[in-house]
């Protein structure tokens, strides 16, 4: 099939849009009541159907179009990757049977399983090579998070036989490109241009063990329902809608859905007495995998690139008082030196333990000085400390505690309320000062370091305007040091030069935690370092196929765990 991207058989995003509102409503007519489905999910086949949550729309579920973390996830229903993770963290063979690599880490071989595209039409080894071929020749915008590196070609080496070679060693191509990058069909993209204006339902034709029913933009939400002639078998929850709510423990707690995440920026003790009071819920959870950071744009110049002004503002910051007041204890303060306590390559850098008046002599000594009628401070050009701070919308308490704590030293700060994509779009072309943003890769692998820090990477989740010689040398020698011993030496000198020079400030690293109704499905969890791009969320495609959390095996619909 060669789907058309002009003329009459094209389904234009509004009329896609109305079409996907009646179809919702006609499927929740066939569909059990929120009453039933908390009595006796899955009545029609006996497997599972989920209602999660979702607070805001995360974009049109193909690989091209999807937004961020939460919104590639969606899309990973529909797509496979060649290799993907489970919650033991270990790379499983996925669409790929098999997989080697050689000697010297330059070549990879994969075996296909016998799988079909969701249009009933076989996914070759040709698909795969044209999958990274064509994401190589697109430019795709930087929310979407899954792009390949360090492929220099891609050659199919049989109807289901394809080698890679790589221009550079990388230890981190299993995960980050096998383990992330979504094979797409070469009969379905091969005649489109513009791969992110494409959102013709038409063209999410996928691998995946999902169909999407319909999409709501701006809503949230999405309604998937299973292959049965998925590869693996059919999957083990028959369907899964996700709803658009505000609050997703609330929505829980009301029964308007059966899985629910806290907010990305953490929860208070409160929010979650009302399920472990009750037997009938289950909650997991997850601390060091997302970061609340403070970003300063050194691009700009003036203070935001006088490393002492950035040191004075994280003696000015009490990072344990905002876990305390903001969270209640449920998560860890920041560290300078990026990587959360808890994190297997974390080592011990400079904290700089809160201290407002070592704050202002650095600040004096750096010639910043208070002017004699108030206000902020000036700098050695008559600059005043006085800066924007944008920040997702979602999230103002953050911000306000920052406001005052670096106020009290003499910097100014003025907030700017952002949504979602507003932020990221601001990050992603340079267009701020200073933000607070969320990090969702800061608990996988430590090469997340060299994409954040590193003047050669660059990115929407960079230092901005940051660069360090030593620091890019070693990151560069990082991602193809084999030998485990050896790299760990190197991202610890990493953490501790990021640590001296705060390019960025982790404020917090939150709990994360996700409660759901064990009646309807009990097996969650959060994957290690996170599955594909997806960042630190308890959606992993593996355990809804499954119904288990380790493996490809899927169980039997009265199989207990």
């Amino acid at each position: 099939m060669t789907v058309p991207t002009t003329g009459a058989h094209q389904m234009d995003r509004r009329r896609f849009l109305t079409a996907t509102l009646g179809a919702a409503g006609a499927l929740a007519l066939g569909a059990c009541t929120d009453a039933d489905q908390r009595a006796a999910p899955g009545a029609t086949t006996g497997r599972p159907r989920l209602r999660i949550g979702a607070p805001q729309d995360f974009g049109f579920p193909s690989p091209f179009s999807y937004l961020a973390g939460p919104g590639y996830t969606r899309m990973s229903y529909l797509y496979d990757t060649l290799l993907w993770k489970d919650s033991s963290g270990e790379l499983l063979p996925w669409l790929a049977r098999t997989y080697q690599g050689s000697d010297d880490g330059l070549t990879y071989t994969f075996e296909l399983r016998e799988a079909s595209w969701s249009d009933g039409r076989p996914v070759t080894a040709d698909d795969v090579a044209f999958t990274f071929e064509y994401f190589a020749a697109q430019t795709i915008s930087p929310l979407v998070l899954a792009q390949p590196r360090y492929v220099a070609a891609v050659e199919a080496t049989g109807e289901r036989s394809v080698r890679f070679t790589l221009d550079t060693p990388a230890v981190t191509f299993p995960e980050a490109v096998a383990g992330a990058i979504p094979i797409v069909p070469r009969h379905v993209w091969s005649s489109i241009d513009d791969p992110g204006a494409a959102q013709d339902p038409e063209v999410l034709v996928g691998s995946g063990p999902y169909r999407v029913e319909s999409y709501q933009a701006g809503t949230g939400a999405y309604l998937f329902t299973a292959r049965e002639d998925y590869f693996l078998g059919p999957p083990f929850v028959e369907r899964l809608e996700i709803r658009g709510v505000g609050n997703e423990l609330n929505a829980l707690l009301g029964g308007e859905i059966d899985g629910g995440l806290s907010t990305v920026t953490g929860v208070q003790p409160v929010a979650l007495r009302p399920f472990r009071a009750d037997p009938s819920f289950g909650i997991i959870e997850d601390t060091g995998g997302f970061a609340i950071p403070l970003y300063f744009n050194l691009a700009r110049g003036g203070a935001l690139a006088d490393v002492r002004f950035r040191q004075a503002c994280a003696l000015a910051i009490d990072r344990s008082e905002l876990v305390d007041r903001l969270l209640g204890g449920n998560g860890i303060p920041g560290n300078p030196g990026y990587l959360a306590p808890n994190h297997p390559f974390h080592v011990d850098v400079e904290q700089y333990p809160f201290d407002p008046a070592a704050a202002n002599r650095l600040l004096d000594e750096a010639g910043y000085v208070r002017p004699g009628g108030g206000g902020p401070r000036q700098g050695p050009d008559g600059a005043p400390l006085r800066f924007g701070v944008s920040v997702l919308n979602t999230i103002p308490a953050v911000v306000e505690l920052v406001v005052g704590s670096l106020v009290a030293v003499g910097v100014e700060l003025v907030p700017q309320l952002l949504s979602l994509p507003a932020l990221l779009g601001a990050r992603s072309r340079g267009d701020y000062e200073m933000t607070v943003n969320f990090d969702g890769g800061v608990g996988g692998d430590p090469d997340s370091m060299r994409a954040t820090y590193s003047s050669t990477v660059g990115g929407t989740f960079s230092a901005g305007g940051y660069a360090d010689p030593e620091l890019d040398e070693l990151a560069t020698r990082q991602l193809v040091t084999q030998d485990e011993a050896e790299r760990r030496q190197l991202i610890g000198r990493m953490q501790g030069i990021v640590a001296r020079d705060v390019p960025l400030l982790p404020l917090y690293y939150p709990t994360l935690y996700f409660a759901f109704d064990e009646r309807v499905f009990d097996q969650w969890y959060f994957t290690p370092g996170s599955a594909g791009a997806s960042g630190p969320f308890p959606y992993n495609k593996q355990a809804l196929i499954t119904g288990r959390q380790t493996g490809v095996d899927i169980r039997a619909v009265n199989e207990s765990e």
